[in-house]
């Protein structure tokens, strides 16, 4: 697959949500041409848009992402008072010692053994060839993605993984007027596609989407995306939804998960015929949540198998 649509909707591309202008830090340039309609595949010409009119959706009352966590209490009296009582403790038992040697005597007591003292290091589990290894990943030998906008993480696997260098970057399906949005994207196999160097054989980003729950939020996220991201020449995909799940995030955060396979009537050069796309979707105010967005070719060699997409969209989490 490879990045979908239009000037303004290109994935890799990156826009300043304020102006709407693309921004330095995007690593390829849209070919000049011609657009791409979809993932892997070539299109005819999309229509320009006035990019600088171009605001981030904004919803009333959306949540910005995962609370952020209290400050941490002060622990100093409580130490003192501790260190306090240790010392009268000390103060006692030398007092009981020294009153049951038997007068007369001059024996001494043999000296108390030194207790050994062993400092460990704090070392992360993440692999030095991981993103972030400062934090440690809910699965294992997997790396962490940050997300700053949304106050959340979450992992993908190592090996042939890109995450943005700057997880700020607003990263887009659609048109400007109404697209899916995310940041903190890691993608997949970048450049697997000859002649491509933005193609990538799976993605991930958060968002929030407007809705009344978190139901709700994943089954419409989903069908959008969906539509927007593997349409070809202007043939929708045929997409199989499977029923949301009610799953428990890190931390016992609930959250509801909607999974879709989506086979390709008319895949591009380098589609593959089919795809696996799954949205979870949290932290509902009643007007909004958080959600991760996935999606991964399937049927192709290395492609991401469905335990691990069950993995990663479980790994989203409040960062500390």
């Amino acid at each position: 697959m490879s990045s979908p649509g239009g000037p303004w909707g290109s994935h890799g591309q990156q826009y300043d949500p304020l102006t709407g202008q693309p921004m330095g830090g995007a690593q390829y340039q849209q070919p000049d041409a011609q657009q791409y309609q979809g993932f892997g595949a070539y299109g005819q010409p999309q229509p320009q848009y006035q990019q600088a009119q171009y605001q981030q959706p904004q919803y009333p009352g959306m949540v910005s992402g995962f609370p952020t966590p209290p400050p941490k209490k002060n622990r100093g009296p409580l130490i003192t008072a501790i260190a306090l009582a240790a010392v009268a403790v000390i103060a006692i038992v030398t007092t009981v010692v020294v009153l049951l040697v038997p007068t007369g005597r001059e024996e001494a007591a043999p000296p108390p053994q030194s207790p050994t003292t062993t400092r460990s290091t704090p070392t992360s589990t993440a692999p030095p060839s991981a993103a972030n290894p400062d934090l440690t990943p809910i699965v294992p030998g997997w790396q962490v993605v940050r997300v700053p906008k949304r106050t959340a993480l979450y992992d993908v696997p190592i090996s042939g993984w890109e995450l943005d260098p700057d997880p700020e970057n607003i990263q887009a399906y659609g048109p400007p007027e109404d697209p899916v949005t995310m940041t903190g994207v890691a993608d997949y196999q970048v450049g697997f596609c000859p002649g491509d160097p933005r193609s990538y054989r799976a993605t991930s980003g958060v968002s929030a989407r407007k809705g009344p729950d978190d139901t709700a939020v994943a089954t419409e996220t989903l069908a959008k995306l969906v539509q927007l991201a593997h349409t070809r020449d202007g043939v929708p995909p045929i997409v199989e939804t499977g029923a949301p799940e009610h799953i428990q995030l890190p931390g016992n955060v609930p959250a509801v998960r909607v999974t879709a396979r989506v086979t390709l009537p008319k895949p591009g050069p380098c589609d593959s015929a089919t795809a696996l796309t799954s949205v979870v979707a949290t932290n509902s105010d009643g007007q909004s949540s958080v959600v991760l967005m996935a999606t991964a070719d399937q049927g192709v060699e290395g492609a991401l198998s469905p335990e691990d997409l069950d993995k990663l969209t479980g790994s989203l989490r409040a960062a500390p």
